[in-house]
């Protein structure tokens, strides 16, 4: 292929990129503006920068709006809710990877077709289940389904990072003496720090912004609603404050952006290593 040929595709790669960046980010900036307008300037200048920078509609979202009791069950109920899925996915992924388990791969299938499960099939007697266990009212409502949704897909990669650590590694280790548990964390752990990034920014996106559960399991108590569901409460006296409501919004993306810049090296590494190996 030709010089001028790899140019001009490099210039129609750069371009689309440059394209969908702009489609991207636009809808933040322009909620970043709105989040500083009152009403009046909303209507007027929908579209513009503020006139004037209102930096009190963010105190307005945070105590007027109860964006901080929001917030806090966010954080609760997603830190709690990743912490376990990892935990649990860590220890299946390594069990089913190295130590031997029939069917291994049968039993993985299974799992990720779990995923193709609508949600709204389970909802119904997933919360009649959890009024059993008199959970309502507390976040274990959100908590313990949340944890469990993420299980298949975060067994999987790590299962498929596990899968290429070399066997000799583990040998060693038992012929020193370390136990099963001992070697686990302390020699594979490090090992597969890609995946658990990449499950970590998985699992707490998928969390952090899910609204149809988390708005059924918050019907029986306002004080375990997470933020995208206290976002439907988020009017004043005559409708919608837009700028403290565009203040809320910056409110539930400004973590996910922080995860992710924070864990980017790593997520990356994970998505192009092993989880596209087998």
């Amino acid at each position: 292929m030709s010089t001028k040929s790899n140019m001009s595709m490099r210039i129609a790669a750069i371009a689309v990129s440059i394209l969908f960046s702009l489609v991207i980010l636009y809808p933040i900036v322009f909620i970043m503006m709105v989040s500083l307008k009152n009403n009046k300037e909303f209507y007027t200048n929908i579209w513009g920068f503020p006139q004037v920078v209102r930096w009190n509609n963010y105190v307005y979202a945070w105590y007027e709006g109860q964006i901080q009791l929001y917030a806090g069950n966010s954080i609760i109920v997603t830190v709690s809710a990743v912490a376990i899925s990892l935990l649990f996915s860590m220890l299946a992924g390594y069990a089913l990877a190295k130590l031997h388990i029939p069917k291994s791969e049968l039993i993985v299938s299974i799992l990720m077709g779990l995923n193709f499960i609508p949600g709204v099939a389970v909802y119904v007697p997933l919360y009649i289940q959890l009024i059993k266990f008199k959970l309502t009212k507390t976040l274990l409502m959100l908590i313990i389904p949340y944890a469990a949704w993420q299980l298949p897909f975060s067994i999987y990669i790590f299962k498929k990072f596990y899968a290429t650590i070399p066997s000799e590694i583990l040998e060693s280790a038992r012929v020193d003496g370390s136990g099963e548990l001992r070697t686990f964390f302390t020699i594979i752990t490090p090992l597969v720090t890609p995946a658990i990034a990449t499950v970590i920014v998985f699992n707490f996106v998928s969390i952090w912004g899910e609204f149809l559960w988390a708005n059924i399991a918050s019907s029986s108590s306002n004080k375990i609603q997470t933020l995208p569901v206290g976002l439907l409460n988020f009017k004043g006296e005559y409708g919608i404050e837009w700028g403290p409501f565009g203040a809320a919004i910056i409110t539930i993306i400004a973590p996910l952006f922080v995860v992710f810049v924070y864990s980017q090296k790593y997520f990356i590494q994970g998505l192009s290593a092993g989880a596209v190996k087998g």
